[in-house]
């Protein structure tokens, strides 16, 4: 017996079971097919509100760290004088933070 649903509580007299079974699956198939609209509109509604903020200029995600000396490390680093190790160091931070300002360097075309 599901409590949130009346008819599962009804007493039936016998051979009039297969009415009660009916009108359950109907009304858990209505309730079903709103959960389900409810929850299109729910993921619906914060991508409409991601595009709208995107359009008016906001920055999403965590803001990019400032290095100091970033372009002499790094030429030292494409000349080969340093290591990726010793660069990150210099700037303190993570060598694969590293790795990733390198990559969007060189799609910059720097």
């Amino acid at each position: 017996m599901v409590l949130d649903l009346p008819t599962t509580m009804i007493e039936v007299p016998e051979g009039q079971e297969w009415i009660i079974d009916m009108v359950t699956n109907i009304l858990v198939e209505v309730l079903a097919s709103i959960a389900e609209q409810e929850r299109q509109t729910i993921r619906k509604r914060p991508r409409e509100g991601i595009a709208v903020a995107k359009q008016r200029g906001k920055k999403f995600g965590r803001p990019k760290k400032r290095v100091a000396d970033w372009d002499n490390v790094y030429f030292q680093w494409c000349q080969k004088r340093i290591t990726a190790t010793k660069a990150a160091s210099i700037l303190n931070i993570f060598r694969t933070q590293f790795y990733k300002m390198v990559r969007e360097e060189q799609r910059a075309g720097k």
